[in-house]
């Protein structure tokens, strides 16, 4: 989800999976009402009537057998009587047994009451079948008494009768336990489904209020991302009054993150432009001066340098002093010519004639070439050169002076810290070839690392300012890039990276 109008969408799809969750809730809380209103009405409340009845019904029969029948005179009234009470008993535990099969599908265990007290359908079920198997034990024992009623004193000595009484009372004490165990049950159902319906009311309450929040927030959260667009507006305002520099953060989803990033391309862009411009402007300043120093300076200064050295030939012997004054002439004529041909080679460059060429081949001939001289300056050359030796496309005689320039300047950084190394490695990148010169030198202060390929600009006394732009130009017309990297006390990195060559 980075794109904007898919963060939208997305708020969009939590408000309605929201609601959908509320409406869920709604009607999974009001089907389990509707679900406890069912069990109680179909289920607990007609079982445990059902059950009442029975208990009753075998009130009446035990009771008439243990006060009633003994004060029966005539035969067939108490055989009458008991028949009818015991035929009401079992209506009332067949009604039951027919009531629970009705209804054993709602079968519900009630979890905060013990097990003792609360059977489910099943074993409510296995107690009425209990029940019906004490019915049928006594029924031949009834078909007996029922044939002579043992009436008056013959009612507490008949042992048929007594037998009867001690089954009805095991009948009667496992049905009353079974409707109280029955009661509690439907009074447990009841306060379940008061709970539940507050639940639902609450629940509908909450989730209606979480989801106005919900929407709130969705709001919020879209306004938000919105916001980068009004900063970008501002920044855009900015680079219309020639604020190149300003750039905007590349942050936000990812429609506004790639328009900032196009607009600090853009800014960078307009921002090299100037910079090209202005160093157009002073490449062409620079072609007019090389033009008047060849003119002007260049050939008076052939000349200073030719008749010092044979006014030095015409000195008397003892003139020692008068022969260290024209070497000194001769050296400072030698510096301003270096001066002048670096004008004339930075005004002059001409383009690079490109090909490919080994790289590990053409450091490793800059190292031989420059390595005793190093050396004598206390200066160890380690080349570190990169496996399957890379090709390059370059014009090898500008590479070399664009290396030996970077190499010279890394020398000057060592001997002026008493010693030390430098590192030539090159390495094969995906489609480009880079080429390190490294040194374990004084470094340079990060504040002057913008400017150390501007012309004329120079950390050495006496330097012209003019090599590392002269590199820079070098590498740029290559088509690659060059890069810096130092740190004052332990050294600098140049980087030249250029396009890979096809083979040489």
């Amino acid at each position: 989800m980075r794109t904007l109008s898919a963060r939208i969408v997305l708020g969009f799809a939590i408000l309605i999976v929201a609601f959908a969750v509320i409406v869920g809730t709604i009607v999974f809380n009001t089907n389990e009402v509707e679900d406890e209103v069912h069990l109680i009405g179909s289920g607990y409340l007609p079982l445990a009537l059902d059950i009442k009845e029975l208990v009753l019904k075998e009130d009446n029969l035990v009771n008439y057998m243990t006060q009633s029948l003994g004060d029966e005179t005539i035969y067939k009234i108490a055989r009458n009587r008991l028949k009818t009470a015991y035929l009401a008993r079992a209506k009332a535990l067949a009604v039951a047994r027919h009531d629970l099969d009705a209804v054993s599908d709602l079968d519900i265990i009630v979890p905060d009451l013990p097990e003792t007290q609360t059977p489910s359908y099943h074993s409510a079920g296995a107690d009425l079948t209990a029940l019906a198997g004490f019915e049928a034990s006594v029924d031949p024992l009834y078909i007996a008494i029922l044939g002579r009623p043992p009436i008056g004193a013959a009612a507490t000595t008949d042992p048929a009768l007594n037998q009867i009484l001690t089954t009805e009372r095991r009948f009667r004490a496992l049905a009353q336990a079974l409707s109280d165990s029955m009661r509690k049950r439907a009074l447990y159902k009841t306060g379940q489904l008061q709970s539940n319906e507050h639940i639902t009311r609450l629940s509908a309450l909450y989730l209606g209020s979480a989801a106005v929040l919900l929407g709130l927030l969705v709001a919020l959260w879209v306004v938000i991302m919105l916001r980068p667009l009004a900063r970008l507006r501002a920044r855009a305002i900015q680079v219309a009054a020639g604020d190149y520099k300003s750039r905007i953060e590349e942050r936000g989803p990812a429609e506004v993150a790639d328009l900032a990033r196009e607009f600090n391309s853009m800014g960078r862009a307009i921002e090299e432009r100037e910079r090209e411009l202005v160093r157009s402007e002073r490449l062409a300043a620079v072609g007019k001066m090389a033009a008047m120093i060849t003119h002007e300076v260049r050939n008076p200064l052939s000349s200073i340098g030719l008749n010092t050295e044979l006014l030095e030939d015409e000195l008397a012997p003892g003139a020692d002093e008068a022969r260290a004054l024209c070497r000194a002439i001769t050296h400072e004529v030698d510096r301003l010519t270096a001066i002048t041909e670096e004008y004339l080679a930075f005004a002059r460059l001409p383009k690079p004639k490109l090909g490919s060429e080994p790289v590990n081949t053409l450091v490793g001939a800059l190292a031989s070439f420059v390595r005793e001289d190093l050396a004598a300056r206390k200066v160890e050359l380690v080349v570190e050169a990169s496996a399957g030796d890379p090709i390059a496309l370059v014009d090898p005689a500008q590479l070399r002076q664009c290396l030996i320039n970077l190499v010279r300047n890394a020398a000057d950084a060592v001997a002026s810290n008493g010693g030390g190394h430098i590192w030539l490695r090159t390495k094969q990148l995906d489609k480009r070839v880079a080429i390190e010169v490294a040194d374990d030198g004084i470094g340079i202060a990060p504040e002057l690392l913008p400017r150390l390929f501007d012309q004329f600009f120079s950390t050495k006394d006496g330097g012209s300012g003019l090599g590392l732009a002269l590199t820079q130009q070098i590498v740029k017309d290559h088509g690659g890039e060059l890069a810096v990297e130092s740190t004052v006390g332990r050294g600098t990195t140049f980087t030249v990276t250029l396009p890979a060559g096809g083979p040489a």
